[in-house]
């Protein structure tokens, strides 16, 4: 019996419909160059949207470039040009075009670790299980590294690629924050510090790492 393959797609759906919100608040707010309230509401999702392009393209990306020229200031707002940025950015998500092909085979690839570690977990071999998930996380995060053009040593832990992600905007200071916390799961399983953790410790590693990965591949 073939085993189930770990998917990203309710990750990949949040974020759609985060693309969603974005366009739609642009699309019913006033016009940022008639009300302080356009303005507000403007700025807010324009800082948004840069954020959200800057961790799923990235920053030197045609979107994240052409959604930061616009509207530096009330005098020069165009609304109608940020709604087709962030259309065209959550369409070319969704769609699969804006992510690199290397990336895609690698989510794959991780994926199918981490189903083995659902399996291991399931025969309550947490201690294994959590060697595997170490090993995703740190591989996931060099791959993006490498996706993104970031420069990192041969033999960069997970806490140095984490901080150059996040330098580089790639993660952010809560997701790095998460990571220091769950990495030291992984640490112990690799050093032998079996009573260090649970199980219960172990799903929730490997729930989190499902769930970063889907947000930065």
């Amino acid at each position: 019996m073939s085993q189930p393959r770990a998917t990203f797609n309710k990750d990949h759906e949040e974020i759609v419909q985060k693309f969603a919100r974005l366009i739609e608040q642009v699309r019913n707010a006033p016009h940022p160059k008639n009300s302080a309230e356009g303005a507000l509401a403007y700025f807010a999702v324009k800082v948004s949207g840069l954020n959200l392009i800057a961790r799923t393209a990235g920053e030197r990306s045609i979107y994240y470039r052409e959604l930061d020229a616009i509207g530096g200031n009330r005098a020069n707002v165009y609304p109608p040009a940020m709604q087709g940025i962030l259309t065209a950015a959550m369409t070319d998500f969704r769609e699969g075009f804006m992510a690199d092909a290397k990336l895609l085979v690698s989510a794959e690839v991780l994926a199918d670790f981490l189903v083995q570690a659902e399996v291991l977990l399931d025969h309550d071999y947490k201690d294994a299980a959590a060697v595997i998930i170490r090993a995703v996380l740190e591989d996931g995060l060099r791959r993006v590294c490498l996706s993104k053009g970031i420069e990192v040593r041969d033999r960069a832990g997970v806490d140095e690629l984490a901080q150059a992600l996040t330098k580089q905007n790639v993660l952010t200071a809560v997701q790095k924050k998460e990571i220091d916390a769950k990495r030291e799961i992984g640490n112990a399983a690799a050093h032998g510090r079996f009573d260090a953790f649970t199980k219960q410790d172990v799903v929730a590693f490997h729930e989190f790492v499902r769930r970063l990965l889907a947000t930065v591949i």
